[in-house]
């Protein structure tokens, strides 16, 4: 597995070589700036390079024809990357929504790698509609809150969120264990890489003051781009 990590094709197009050092550049720059220096302003000039790097490489990497959804799902993830460092509440909010709609991309993967719907032919084929359904819920309840004048519980987007995540990180675990496909090891390095780092962070910033966690959250969060990268690329295979 160590391997695969570090494993580079001969063959790689040049152009997406130089993404994937245009990506690892711009990322620690940004953290620099962002989690050690604490210069918003300069970060955010580094902010907007790093997912469509890796988009970049993926587009040029890629040898599959089915490419439009994960191009699309990087889409989702450079504007909540990007949105999430604005002061507002509601454009936060707008931000988790669109997380929400990228781990839901990402589940609607890891349930399809499990196999765990195979004998429920209509779960099989309906999974993907529950998620669209769930995500199309939360905006028609945004809509009726500024329409009627109701308040908008942020908690519903929070915990769908956070359920997906979770459910996603324990089917990537499920799914390395049974398949030891090298794809899913990806998968479930790309979540654990986010789920540490953010861990670490809330440490930090909530209980304990001390700058070696964010030296330790930065090195865990440069590569989960490149992780979700290699996942995407395996699982065309």
């Amino acid at each position: 597995m160590v391997r695969e990590i570090f494993k580079t094709d001969k063959n790689i197009d040049s152009r997406a070589s130089g993404a994937l050092y245009i990506y690892f550049i711009s990322y620690l720059c940004y953290l620099f700036f962002y989690r050690v220096y604490g210069d918003l302003d300069i970060a955010l000039i580094f902010k907007p390079i790093i997912v469509p790097s890796i988009a970049f490489a993926y587009f040029f990497i890629s040898k599959s024809t089915k490419i439009y959804l994960n191009l699309f799902l990087f889409l989702v993830i450079f504007f909540a990357d990007n949105l999430i460092l604005i002061e507002g509440r509601d454009i936060k909010v707008f931000s988790t929504y669109l997380y929400l709609i990228a781990i839901g991309v990402l589940f609607s993967y890891v349930v399809t790698d499990s196999k765990i719907f195979k004998r429920n032919l209509f779960l099989k084929n309906n999974f993907n509609y529950f998620i669209i359904s769930y995500l199309s819920l939360v905006i028609f309840y945004k809509i009726a809150s500024l329409t009627l004048n109701m308040e908008f519980k942020e908690i519903f987007v929070v915990i769908g969120y956070v359920v997906m995540f979770l459910i996603v990180l324990l089917l990537s675990i499920y799914n390395a264990l049974r398949f030891k496909s090298i794809a899913s090891r990806f998968l479930l390095l790309t979540i654990l890489c986010l789920f540490f780092s953010d861990v670490l962070i809330a440490l930090n910033k909530y209980y304990s003051k001390n700058d070696i966690l964010i030296y330790i959250a930065c090195l865990i969060e440069i590569p989960v781009y490149y992780f979700l990268l290699k996942y995407l690329l395996y699982r065309e295979k």
